[in-house]
């Protein structure tokens, strides 16, 4: 009876070990259809993180600009010489998530719909030759900003120095250009010497002096695409160029061709021959196209 009773307990182990069998392999496939959707899920999860993005708060999008912006910096700060923030892959990289931030900011402060306009009222001083002739003091001219798409961070830059404008004008006459000193509190140079080559320095446009660049800006009066397009203004950097960020599309025949007339050349060290730029107003499209003046919201 003894051997009977030992085989049937074997035979019942060697069941019951079959019948885990399909378990373990069940548990298998449920552990690699696990990892499978892993990938996935991370997906997910970065959509809805670049959903939350699109729906974060002005203030909120604000301060993730002043992170990337200050990141930006840094890796610029610290690349080894010979090192290019245009070629390096995390200078590339941080340039175009503060790229992508500032997008966004820009949508949420001055709405979807673009091209945003800046109007700058100017001021002709008594110096200027034909100040009683062409029309005494005032004038404007007003600039079209470039697609966001193409250059954000210029774009919000430049709305930075209308909205926290404290005076300035036109300080320098050059053959190919007329350029701005601003006083804008708070504003910096760029991050980056952000470019695009479908935005180039075309006769009429406006770009950020200096290296690293802004907040002083020209009118370019020329075609200044080879001289302040990328390899210029510099021997060290090939791919390096002055940003363009917007056109102006009224007053460039007019008022900007009167600037021109100011008695002298260069720069002006006589703040009395300056054209001053007495007011920078941001204008936004409404849903029908017509423009009106940006208001910050209360």
């Amino acid at each position: 009876g003894g051997g009977d009773g030992d085989g049937d307990k074997l035979r019942r182990s060697v069941t019951n070990a079959a019948d885990e069998v399909p378990a373990i392999t069940k548990t298998d496939e449920v552990l690699k259809t696990k990892a499978a959707q892993i990938p996935q899920q991370q997906e997910a999860a970065a959509v809805v993180q670049s959903n939350d993005n699109d729906k974060l708060t002005e203030e909120a999008l604000v301060q993730e600009v002043e992170r990337l912006d200050a990141e930006v910096r840094q890796i610029k700060a610290s690349l080894p010489q010979g090192h290019f923030m245009e070629t390096d892959p995390k200078g590339v990289d941080a340039s175009k998530r503060l790229q992508e931030a500032t997008r966004k900011l820009l949508k949420a402060r001055y709405g979807a719909k673009e091209p945003f306009r800046v109007r700058l009222d100017l001021e002709f001083q008594p110096t200027i030759a034909d100040f009683e002739k062409d029309g005494g003091k005032n004038g404007h001219i007003l600039i079209e900003m470039a697609p966001s798409e193409l250059q954000p961070h210029s774009i919000f830059t430049y709305m930075e120095v209308a909205r926290n404008y404290g005076g300035g004008g036109f300080h320098r006459i050059a053959g190919h250009v007329l350029q701005v000193q601003v006083r804008a509190p708070g504003v910096k140079h760029l991050a980056f010497q952000e470019y695009s080559p479908d935005y180039p320095h075309k006769k009429g446009t406006v770009g950020y002096a200096g290296r690293p660049s802004g907040p002083a800006w020209y009118v370019s009066l020329v075609n200044n695409a080879r001289n302040h397009g990328p390899g210029s203004q510099q021997k060290a950097n090939p791919h390096e160029a002055d940003s363009c960020f917007g056109t102006v599309i009224e007053g460039f025949d007019t008022d900007v061709q009167r600037i021109r007339k100011v008695d002298g050349d260069g720069f002006l060290g006589d703040h009395k021959k300056w054209v001053l730029i007495n007011k920078m107003q941001i204008m936004v499209p409404g849903d029908d196209g017509e423009y009106t003046e940006w208001k910050p919201k209360t």
